[in-house]
């Protein structure tokens, strides 16, 4: 089969709140919205908005849910798109459609720990009450999963390869339907051909019943969602601890140097609170001895976009960022010199200080260089 992308035909995401997609980049517009707690795979599958998305892709079009990987293409940014199709070319290669799923973003709720500065309460329980505050919009923590669902989500990926499983925090949200649903992977032999990839804030380290658990899965690749170093970290991934980080980094990396099928990531989202520290958390993963990390911009909410400054402002962040002894920062630099989100830049001063009052953080003395940037020091 040929396709400028393979993940409508491949993949399935599940997003926090339940809504159903082709993968997590990709923007759905309300009018296609179909929900897991409300529909079926098998409504999903044959809906008229898939369909079209497919014959899209076999024409080579650019779907207008895809902007996001069009974006970072454009950019000399690898792409969702790009990094899965090297990741499983063979399985695309030789992929038909009576296969049908082979790979699936599942996430078991928006229960989190934290309530990260870019976030919202769709990905985080923890959000509800200052969204609802700041933003007049209330959201109640879901659960997407219950047992019809598993069994469906069982059947329509039987010869599953591969699962990222995201948050809310992984850890905390709906444990025991996880477990069993992995089980059945195990139960059935298909484990010894199923990747997991994770996506935890490092924030709460995974007992043991996980790990008896993992040693029969093919590979765990456990990604350490950091957006920040020290005082930053904690400001960005908000009430998050950097001493618990730094336990819990070391303790993943003795399981990485112990088992044989367990490794670690990195990802870092790039936003306006964060991008001009990039060369300092490429260097901070470095001197630890974590791994490169993975990048990706914040989308939405859009006054948080690492573009989002005035023309001035960028051009100095650009220009610092272009000093980097590290190869991607100066690609994202390129990002932010050819996008524009300054549109919204009002909206990020207004709302960063809103967050500070509720919260009881200071941009000021946490971002100290940014902060004399924006004041035109």
């Amino acid at each position: 089969m040929k396709a400028h992308c393979f993940i409508p035909w491949t993949n399935i995401d599940i997003a926090p709140q339940g809504n159903i997609a082709p993968c997590c980049k990709y923007e759905v517009p309300n009018s296609e919205l179909m929900n897991i707690t409300k529909n079926t795979i098998g409504e999903y599958l044959n809906s008229e908005n898939l369909q079209k998305l497919k014959k899209q892709m076999q024409d080579n079009i650019w779907p207008e849910g895809c902007i996001r990987c069009k974006t970072e293409e454009q950019n000399n940014i690898k792409s969702k798109r790009q990094l899965d199709y090297e990741r499983w070319k063979p399985a695309f290669d030789n992929y038909t459609e009576d296969q049908g799923f082979i790979t699936a973003s599942i996430a078991f709720g928006n229960t989190c720990n934290l309530k990260c500065i870019t976030c919202n309460p769709s990905s985080s329980s923890r959000w509800r009450k200052e969204y609802h505050e700041l933003y007049g919009i209330d959201k109640p923590p879901v659960e997407t999963i219950d047992n019809m669902t598993s069994d469906n989500i069982y059947n329509v990926l039987s010869n599953a390869i591969h699962f990222d499983i995201p948050g809310g925090e992984p850890f905390l949200s709906e444990v025991n339907k996880q477990l069993e649903l992995l089980q059945r992977y195990v139960d059935s032999g298909q484990s010894k051909n199923l990747t997991l990839h994770y996506t935890t804030n490092a924030q709460k380290f995974p007992d043991p019943k996980w790990w008896s658990l993992w040693k029969n899965f093919k590979e765990i690749d456990m990604q350490l969602s950091i957006d920040g170093v020290n005082e930053r970290y904690e400001y960005i991934r908000y009430p998050a601890k950097n001493y618990a980080l730094e336990l819990n980094i070391n303790e993943y990396q003795s399981q990485a140097n112990k088992l044989d099928n367990f490794r670690l990531s990195v990802s870092h989202t790039i936003s306006a609170y964060n991008i001009y520290y990039l060369d300092e958390f490429f260097t901070w993963c470095k001197d630890i001895d974590l791994p490169r990390p993975w990048c990706g911009p914040v989308h939405t909410p859009e006054h948080m976009r690492p573009s989002v400054f005035t023309k001035q402002i960028k051009k100095q962040i650009v220009d610092k960022m272009r000093k980097s002894i590290h190869e991607d920062v100066h690609t994202w630099a390129s990002y932010i010199e050819n996008n524009d989100s300054s549109e919204y830049y009002d909206k990020f001063l207004q709302m960063k200080d809103a967050h500070d009052l509720f919260r009881n953080t200071n941009f000021s003395k946490t971002f100290p260089e940014l902060e004399e940037l924006i004041n035109g020091v």
